[in-house]
């Protein structure tokens, strides 16, 4: 089973789930780059990107190396912005037509809201959503121990994840076979 990890990260929380991810199940990985560059912590920043979440934004992208339909299993990071998923995946799906996968989606934001991933999911209809799973900035701990703990309930969780897929794929391989 070839499995990726696609993913936007603006402060590295995404990033380092993601990393913490690909590094258990042994996944590529492949960091979303916006061309025009977001200062992170500035206040136009946070007006900035509130207008481009509201409008529905696409902003430009650089390309990556990944194909993203050439993988079984595909876990999507996004950092939360304003209860909603990062406008970059706007630009990815209008591109990219990701259908018939397995998709595990993931984000990382300030509280402990899903809203975002509800929403991610609607980009994602003619795909298999097989989990979501929010974390709360898992970088921004102050005891080291908090921020390794909540890195390896990721990991943790995407393995899970990896396994129950591979079972579904193997058991769709079968009633395949069974049809023919």
């Amino acid at each position: 089973m070839k499995v990726l990890v696609l993913y936007y990260s603006l402060d590295g929380n995404t990033e380092a789930v993601a990393n913490a991810i690909s590094e258990r199940i042994g996944a590529d990985s492949a960091k979303l780059v916006r061309v025009d560059r977001v200062r992170p912590y500035t206040p136009f920043r946070r007006f900035k990107a509130r207008m481009e979440v509201l409008r529905k934004k696409k902003p430009g992208l650089f390309p990556f190396k990944w194909d993203p339909r050439d993988y079984d299993l595909i876990f999507i990071g996004t950092p939360v912005w304003f209860d909603s998923y990062n406008p970059v995946f706007n630009t990815l799906f209008s591109v990219i037509k990701i259908y018939d996968r397995k998709i595990a989606l993931f984000s990382c934001g300030e509280t402990e809201s899903t809203k975002a991933l509800n929403k991610f999911s609607d980009l994602l209809q003619e795909s298999v959503i097989m989990d979501k799973k929010h974390l709360v900035e898992p970088i921004w701990w102050d005891d080291d121990a908090q921020c390794e703990a909540a890195l390896k309930e990721a990991a943790d969780w995407a393995q899970e994840v990896a396994e129950r897929t591979e079972k579904v794929l193997e058991e769709e391989e079968m009633n395949r076979r069974l049809v023919y």
